[in-house]
């Protein structure tokens, strides 16, 4: 019985990471994404100032990407893309993408919290940084298998 359960569910971890391979390659336009990196415009070598506007842009587009997540919204993949490829071109930390997200989703349920609205269901924009995360990694992942 253990066995069928383990290639159960060995098939279906391989069926998602094919599904997620398939995704991840729809979304992401690969091509000339990796000859525009710059290492003098990475996040490390960026002045303080730099850093804060360029975390200021990321910041937003992760509110759109948040606000959007659960919606039928057809432009979510335009923001995760557009959010990764930034992040990827500066090489950002992926703490700092962490970061992000925690203080958005800290502000939002302050918000929820002084409107006497309820926040169990902010877990669930655990996703949103998951399915971000995973993109970024497929980027590195695809940087690294090139060379």
């Amino acid at each position: 019985m253990s066995v069928a359960i383990s290639k159960y569910h060995l098939d279906r971890h391989r069926s998602q990471q094919t599904r997620l391979n398939s995704q991840l390659k729809k979304r992401l336009k690969y091509s000339g994404v990796y000859c525009q990196r710059d290492i003098q415009q990475f996040y490390p070598n960026l002045s303080v100032l730099e850093q804060r506007e360029l975390l200021d842009r990321l910041e937003l587009i992760y509110s759109q990407i948040l606000f959007d997540y659960f919606s039928s919204q057809d432009n979510i993949n335009n923001l995760i893309d557009r959010f990764v490829e930034e992040a990827f071109l500066v090489d950002l930390p992926f703490n700092k993408v962490v970061e992000i997200h925690v203080n958005l989703i800290d502000n939002l349920e302050k918000q929820l919290l002084l409107q006497g609205l309820r926040t169990e269901h902010l877990s669930d924009f655990s996703l949103t940084l998951i399915d971000v995360l995973a993109h970024l990694g497929e980027m590195y992942r695809n940087l690294v298998s090139e060379n």
